[in-house]
């Protein structure tokens, strides 16, 4: 696990993603290895959990610094930077038609999902060098896995359309109609960009680590999690049960609970055989505050054996 650079944690909603990556995050910067933090959940509860705020990326603690990515924002950035490089090229009827094609494209779906890969591709790569460790807190599954899917789709959109592109161009020279063309100096630089955070998503220095909480709704997800990424060929070694119940309640309702519980618990034992399983036991209180994490980081570093 700590020679992984890429630690990706996903599951359903509300199973404790965000907790248990935090936690693991600060693990890691307790032992000295400089991480880095990043939400690319537009449900953002990072800096509610970790106690701490900040624009952009920002100090935790020693060696932790985070960054919550907006998908909506980057997206709403993405459009107010281009309509502004178009307008004063185009007469006002055609600007307000190209407006309108913006804003639908902005409520397309995946339109969110692409504009989190190409923010997390930026950082990764922009900061690859100062940080030993990338701990990626993700949305609920369905969100994650069109995330994923869509490294390789833009990737081939990109080698297509550079195609196209230098074919028109080549048709430009021909006809003596030489001109720079900004276009494909900046496609390429995407496609670069994009191929190359594609190769580290899938070597060795990348894992996803699944998180489920002992019930019926999230086991059927981390299954159809854990099959997805292993058909992309992602690394998944480890499987985070999360919020299991105590041993020795002599409460009735609890105790119902618990039987249940260890049905499951047989089940995913069953399911996921040939990934490590580390269970995670209920806490009274939720957790809140780089100390409190602290304390749950020294339980996980113990569940993981690290």
């Amino acid at each position: 696990m700590l020679e992984r650079k890429l630690l990706f944690f996903g599951g359903k909603g509300g199973v404790g993603k965000t907790t248990l990556s935090s936690a693991f995050a600060l693990m890691l910067a307790d032992r000295g290895r400089r991480t880095l933090l990043i939400s690319t959940d537009p449900a953002h509860s990072l800096s509610d959990i970790l106690g701490v705020k900040g624009e952009g990326i920002f100090r935790v603690s020693d060696n932790l610094f985070a960054l919550e990515i907006d998908p909506y924002g980057v997206v709403k950035e993405y459009i107010r930077n281009a309509l502004e490089s178009i307008e004063p090229a185009v007469s006002p009827d055609v600007f307000e038609r190209i407006r309108e094609a913006f804003h639908n494209v902005q409520e397309t779906p995946g339109t969110e999902e692409s504009a989190v890969i190409e923010e997390l591709s930026k950082t990764v790569l922009g900061h690859y060098e100062d940080y030993q460790h990338f701990v990626i807190d993700t949305a609920p599954t369905g969100h994650t896995l069109q995330m994923l899917r869509t490294v390789g789709r833009v990737g081939k959109w990109l080698e297509e359309l550079l195609r196209k592109r230098k074919s028109a161009q080549r048709f430009w020279y021909a006809s003596g109609r030489e001109r720079e063309d900004r276009a494909i100096e900046i496609l390429e630089d995407r496609r670069r960009r994009f191929n190359l955070f594609s190769k580290i998503l899938f070597s060795k220095e990348t894992t996803f680590i699944p998180v489920l909480n002992p019930e019926r709704l999230p086991i059927e997800e981390t299954d159809r999690l854990v099959n997805s990424l292993k058909r992309m060929g992602l690394s998944t070694e480890v499987l985070l049960v999360n919020k299991i119940l105590p041993e020795n309640t002599r409460d009735e309702f609890l105790l119902v609970r618990k039987e249940q519980e260890r049905k499951y618990m047989a089940e995913i034992e069953k399911r996921f055989g040939d990934l490590r399983l580390v269970k995670i036991p209920l806490r009274e209180r939720d957790v809140r505050g780089v100390e409190e994490l602290r304390e749950l980081s020294v339980e996980l570093g113990r569940g993981l054996g690290v």
